[in-house]
C-alpha cells in the first residue's frame, strides 16, 4: 500500500514578534500514513498539534514565519517544492478555529471559491455545491456571511467545503469541537463513508472515536507512539492533566462581589442582515437567574441562540421585550457591559497587541487607577496563574493558549459575573476547569456555554439548556 503521508525528522520553531526563533515545538518528529488509513492523533493542547496540521496542509512555515527541518511528502510529492493551492485536491485542511480559513462574503461563495479555482464545469460546481450545503444542514444559510454563523455552524461550512472539493486526504484538527451530538454523529458516519485518508489530530470527545479509526497515535513529549485506544488514553490523560483533582470541587472564594444577575419575561430575536427575507429567530426565557459565586452552564444544539440570548446578558444587543436585572434592578446596555464580562468562542476577536505583556496590561492603563508597578505586579500575577510568559507573541501562541490570554485579561477587570462561551473547546478538561476556577476566585458568578455534557457535569451546579426557542432550567 503507497504512503499517503510521511514525515522524516522534522522539527519546527516560530519566530517572534522580535523576529528571533522560539524554542522548538518539536524535534526529529517522524509519521506516515498509508492512503486509505484512518488515524486519530492524540495530542495534549500546547504541544504543536496544529503547528503539525498547518505544516501538512502546506500553509506554514510559507503563511506562518518560523524555522522548519525534516521532509513532509503527501503522495509523494515534497511540500517544499510546491504552493500550498497546488494541494487543494490532495489534502483538505478544517482548522480547530474556523474563522481563520473564511476569505468570502457568504456560505455559499465560500463554497464555490475553491471549485472555481479547480476550474470545474459550472453544472458540476452547482451540484457539489447545493449536496454540500443539504448535508450539512446550510441551505438556509447560503447567503449568510461568516459573522452571522454560529461557531459550529462555522465548522459545518469548512466540512461542507471539504466535501465539495472530494481531496484524497482529510486533515482534521478538533473537528467534534463547536459540534453539537447531531452533527459530531454526522462527521463520524461521513468520515467512514468516504473512505479516504482520514488523520484527526484530538484532545476531546475521545469516548466518540471508538471503532472510528484504524490506529491510535500519541504525542508523547515530542515522540510520536502507536498505543491501543484504552492506553492511548490513559496516558493521555496524564499528560493532559486530566487525571488530576477537579480544582472546582475544593475551590475556596475571595467574595469581593455579592449581586445577582436576571432575566425576567426576555424575547430574543435574532435576524441575520444577509437573509433578511427569512423569517427571524424568536427565543422566550421566562426567568433566568445568576448568583455571585455559583456555577451555571447553558447547552443547546447548534444555532439555537445561545450566543444570542449571552449578548443580551452582557449588554451587546438589546432584547426584543422584558428586561434583565443587577440587584433587582432594571440595567442598561453600558451598566451591563461593564458589569458582565463575555469570553467570545473566538479568543482572536478580543486579542489585538504584539505580546502578552501589552494585551494584559491595557485595560489596566486605560482605566489609569493604578502606577506601573502596581499594574506591572498584576499582570505578572495574572500571567503566572493562566501559564502565560509575558514576552510572547499571541499569534504565534497556540489556540488554547489564546484561550487562556483572553481569560487572563478579563481576570484582570475582575468583573462581578462571566460568561464564557465555548471556552472547553479546544481545551483539555482540566486547563478549562482550571480557568474556570481562576475567574471564580473572587467570588464572580459564571455561565458555561458548552456542548459537551461531560464536561458541563464536571462543571457542575445549576443546568439550562434552549430547545425549540425556549431556555428552561433543566
Amino acid at each position: 500500500m503507497a504512503d499517503a503521508l510521511t514525515i522524516t525528522n522534522l522539527s519546527f520553531s516560530y519566530h517572534s514578534y522580535q523576529e528571533r526563533p522560539l524554542e522548538p515545538l518539536f524535534s526529529n518528529l517522524s509519521l506516515s500514513l498509508d492512503e486509505g488509513e484512518r488515524v486519530l492523533l492524540l495530542a495534549p493542547f500546547d504541544k504543536g498539534k496544529t503547528t503539525l496540521a498547518k505544516i501538512i496542509s502546506g500553509v506554514c512555515p510559507k503563511y506562518f514565519p518560523g524555522t522548519l527541518s525534516g521532509t513532509v511528502h503527501l503522495f509523494g510529492t515534497d511540500l517544499s517544492t510546491i504552493e500550498p493551492w497546488h494541494l487543494l485536491t490532495e489534502v483538505g485542511y478544517v482548522s480547530q478555529n474556523p474563522v481563520e480559513q473564511f476569505i468570502a462574503t457568504t456560505v455559499e461563495e465560500e463554497i464555490a471559491f475553491p471549485l472555481e479555482s479547480l476550474g470545474l464545469p459550472r453544472a458540476e460546481m452547482s451540484r457539489r455545491i447545493e449536496a454540500s450545503l443539504s448535508l450539512w444542514g446550510l441551505t438556509h444559510l447560503r447567503d449568510a456571511n461568516e459573522g452571522e454563523l454560529s461557531g459550529g455552524e462555522r465548522k459545518r461550512v469548512l466540512l461542507a467545503i471539504q466535501e465539495a472539493i472530494a481531496p484524497r486526504f482529510w486533515l482534521l484538527d478538533e473537528p467534534f469541537d463547536d459540534l453539537d451530538l447531531m452533527w459530531r454523529v454526522r462527521l463520524k458516519e461521513t468520515i467512514l463513508a468516504e473512505g479516504k485518508t482520514c488523520l484527526v489530530l484530538a484532545s476531546r470527545y475521545l469516548s466518540d472515536f471508538v471503532d472510528l479509526f484504524d490506529r491510535v497515535l500519541l504525542l508523547d513529549e515530542q515522540r510520536i507512539v502507536e498505543l491501543p485506544l484504552p492506553e492511548a488514553i490513559e496516558r493521555f490523560s496524564t499528560l493532559s492533566g486530566d487525571d488530576r483533582p477537579n480544582p472546582l470541587l475544593t475551590q475556596r472564594i475571595e467574595a469581593h462581589h455579592q449581586a445577582t444577575l436576571m432575566a425576567d419575561d426576555l424575547t430574543v430575536e435574532r435576524r441575520r442582515r444577509s437573509t433578511a427575507t427569512a423569517p427571524p429567530f424568536e427565543m422566550h426565557v421566562d426567568s433566568f437567574a445568576l448568583h455571585s459565586g455559583e456555577l451555571v452552564t447553558l447547552t443547546g444544539p447548534n444555532g439555537s441562540g445561545k450566543s444570542s440570548f449571552s449578548r443580551l446578558l452582557c449588554g451587546l444587543d438589546e432584547p426584543k421585550g422584558g428586561s434583565i436585572l443587577l440587584n433587582g434592578k432594571r440595567q442598561g446596555t453600558k451598566e451591563l457591559n461593564r458589569s458582565v464580562g463575555y469570553l467570545f468562542q473566538n479568543p482572536d476577536l478580543q486579542i489585538f497587541l504584539p505580546t502578552v505583556e501589552e494585551e494584559l496590561a491595557w485595560s489596566l492603563r486605560r482605566r489609569r487607577e493604578r502606577s506601573t508597578k502596581e499594574i506591572e505586579a498584576q499582570v505578572g500575577d495574572a500571567a503566572e496563574l493562566f501559564g502565560l510568559r509575558l514576552a510572547d507573541t499571541p499569534t504565534t501562541m497556540s489556540y488554547p493558549k489564546r484561550k487562556a490570554l483572553q481569560a487572563a485579561v478579563y481576570y484582570l477587570l475582575d468583573r462581578p459575573f462571566y460568561i464564557l462561551d465555548e471556552l472547553d473547546s479546544a481545551l483539555t478538561y482540566h486547563s478549562a476547569l482550571s480557568i474556570i476556577a481562576s475567574l471564580r476566585r473572587r467570588g464572580s458568578g459564571i455561565l458555561l456555554i458548552t456542548h459537551d455534557r461531560t464536561f458541563a457535569a464536571k462543571v457542575g451546579g445549576r443546568a439550562y439548556t434552549i430547545e425549540d426557542g425556549r431556555l428552561t432550567e433543566r
